[in-house]
């Protein structure tokens, strides 16, 4: 396993932007971490799954209320090997919308429009980056040609490389998340350090993965 410094095309312009009709209908989802409820007792009430919101302490439930999590008594497009793969959490981009049971109106149930499954063996901690070229070439090291997006925030930061030892992950899901930066960018979860003296051009910045998440 090494460190990687992202060498994609300079492909990025159009990542996390969609236009017209694809505008509107992701316009009102988000992307949440999913993790099955284990809790034994009757179903809808128990057996779902808990979502919550990444990059947000708070997350919003159907009926409106905050929590940390949300259960939600079902989840419609999430494929069945995803689940069936995944070592705890899963990432999942869609929306909470009403579960419409009978006798249980306040149940919520988790619509995805898109999921991605973990690439290594760890629980994602940090902050969840989409990361992709910048374009920017330099003739000296550290480099920043890397740029990692927090997804739902407006916060961005401009790195020097992507270290993915951490995740855990095995050499082809590494080699599969390299390629994955090339073709919209690589969602990646962990946490962003100074590296001091990391070349002739001095400090450096590095995102260090503690998961990366790939599409099943």
């Amino acid at each position: 396993m090494r460190a990687w410094v992202v060498i994609a095309a300079a492909t990025f312009a159009v990542v996390g932007f969609a236009g017209g009709a694809a505008a509107q209908r992701n316009a009102a989802t988000a992307y949440y971490l999913v993790r099955p409820d284990l809790r034994l007792c009757p179903s809808p009430i128990c057996g779902g799954a808990w979502v919550r919101r990444v990059n947000h302490v708070a997350t919003r439930c159907v009926d409106g209320s905050e929590a940390r999590e949300c259960y939600v008594a079902s989840t419609t497009g999430v494929p069945e090997k995803l689940w069936s793969a995944r070592v705890g959490s899963v990432l999942v981009r869609g929306r909470i919308v009403a579960a419409r049971i009978d006798g249980f109106p306040d149940l919520g149930r988790l619509a995805a429009v898109a999921a991605w499954r973990p690439a290594g063996q760890r629980e994602p901690r940090g902050t969840t980056f989409r990361v992709i070229d910048n374009g920017v070439r330099c003739v000296t090291s550290p480099c920043f040609s890397v740029t990692g997006y927090a997804l739902e925030t407006a916060a961005r930061r401009t790195l020097s490389e992507v270290d993915l030892t951490g995740a855990g992950a095995s050499a082809t899901d590494v080699l599969r998340a390299e390629r994955a930066s090339s073709t919209g960018g690589l969602l990646v979860t962990g946490t962003v350090r100074t590296v001091p003296d990391a070349g002739p051009a001095g400090a450096g910045r590095t995102l260090r993965a503690t998961q990366i998440w790939l599409r099943p």
